[in-house]
């Protein structure tokens, strides 16, 4: 079974690991931006701390330091994102980690 998941004229195949566009079109995605896009449309409204994000993503021991995260949400913006200077789908939560703000419709 394909399991779904529609935002913001995204579509996101969990299966077949793709995302396309309004306009049926692929969206490259890095195996590592596919992994935090499933995350976080999986969760979406729930603020998800760095240290939730990189235990699931990583699954070992990483440093607080470890920047890795925020230039991934960065990545993945650049190809979601109209406006990535004021993102409507991944939002930041100041000191904690991030959001995925969009309306998320499993299909």
């Amino acid at each position: 079974r394909d399991e779904r998941y529609s935002f913001d004229g995204f579509v996101l195949s969990i299966p077949r690991r793709e995302m396309t566009d309004a306009n049926g079109r692929v969206i490259e995605l890095t195996s590592a931006e596919f992994n935090l896009l499933e995350l976080l449309v999986t969760r979406p409204a729930r603020v998800m701390t760095r240290d939730n994000i990189m235990d699931t993503l990583k699954g070992h021991e990483w440093s607080p330091m470890d920047r890795s995260i925020d230039t991934l949400v960065a990545r993945l913006r650049k190809k979601i994102e109209g406006d990535t200077e004021h993102p409507r789908l991944i939002k930041t939560v100041r000191g904690v980690g991030y959001v995925f703000a969009a309306e998320v419709q499993k299909n």
